[in-house]
């Protein structure tokens, strides 16, 4: 199975593109709801974006007041990616999205999320990076992508997506082997994550050549910290349910924080099922894959907002 590329740093590559005087290249991006919250975004701030189905052509460096106001979808990073640019450039614009984008904090403090601070970084690389800043992985790839574009325009390709593979490992780890394509092993992702800690609890999960295979196996129980990969919690909820012993999840005081409250939604799967939150949706889903059980989602689409395809993979394997 080839994993669907890298949500996160589509958004990334594309910002570096628009602010880079000329034209740039992204190769293989990811074309979720939400990095096409980012692209509808930059076109309304004068981005040119041509979308072909294996690459997008961004022609940037000049931007323009908007004539409406932005709307940024359910995208909490192009939400704070936009804020960002348009504190620093002084662009007098009006920000909006989904109502329940705009319940959450839209310049958040370092402790609460590194977006706004991601976006500051793509802006303005002098930036300082506060100590207590959480999600440090998301800060790293920003300053890896704005690495990539310091001489100006350039062609970047996107890396599969570690937070999606996460549910594929799962599977694997859970159901059926299963054998991943398309991820980078030296990936700055923090979701890449996942592998240590399901090895830690027993997974067999191993690299052949450029990929990663994962079988079933029983499992024990762990204590780990997700201050820096908030994302993985949903799924790791689940894989929990079937280790010997109890399993504990440190620094997740911020998911009240995320698409929904993840702790809350995941404390039983029949919350999960009326979720709008397209990770809990999934997660779930690998449980009832899982336990053989079949559920009814209420909005199975909510999975756009990062993986258009996960029922297709899902059914597919």
């Amino acid at each position: 199975m080839k994993v669907p590329p890298s949500k996160s740093i589509t958004h990334r590559a594309l910002f570096c593109a628009a602010l880079a005087k000329g034209e740039s290249r992204i190769i293989d991006p990811s074309k979720c709801d939400d990095t096409l919250a980012s692209v509808q975004v930059l076109s309304q701030l004068g981005i040119s974006i041509i979308m072909k189905e294996e690459e997008w052509i961004v022609r940037g460096g000049a931007f323009k007041k908007p004539s409406i106001p932005l709307d940024c979808n359910e995208s909490g990073t192009t939400f704070r990616f936009v804020t960002a640019l348009a504190d620093v450039l002084k662009i007098s614009c009006e920000i909006t999205g989904k109502p329940f984008l705009m319940q959450r904090p839209q310049r958040p403090d370092p402790k609460i999320s590194s977006q706004y601070l991601s976006g500051l970084l793509l802006v303005d690389p002098s930036t300082a990076i506060p100590k207590e800043a959480v999600s440090k992985p998301y800060i790293f790839l920003t300053m890896e992508m704005k690495k990539k574009f310091e001489k100006g325009p350039t062609e970047v390709t996107i890396e599969g997506c570690w937070s999606s593979a996460a549910f594929l490992i799962a599977f694997g780890t859970l159901i059926q082997p299963i054998r991943l394509e398309g991820l980078n092993r030296e990936s700055l992702q923090g979701d890449k994550k996942i592998v240590t800690i399901l090895k830690e609890m027993g997974a067999d999960i191993e690299w052949q050549n450029k990929t990663l295979v994962v079988k079933p196996s029983p499992l024990k129980a762990v204590s780990w910290d997700l201050t820096d990969t908030p994302d993985l919690y949903p799924i790791l909820s689940v894989v929990a349910r079937f280790a010997k012993g109890q399993c504990h999840f440190r620094g997740i005081e911020r998911l009240r924080f995320k698409e929904s409250n993840r702790f809350e939604a995941m404390q039983e799967i029949s919350n999960a099922v009326d979720s709008k939150d397209h990770r809990v949706i999934m997660a779930a889903a690998v449980w009832g894959k899982a336990t053989g059980q079949k559920l009814k989602f209420k909005y199975p689409e909510a999975v756009a907002k990062s993986w258009p395809k996960f029922w297709d993979v899902l059914k597919k394997i």
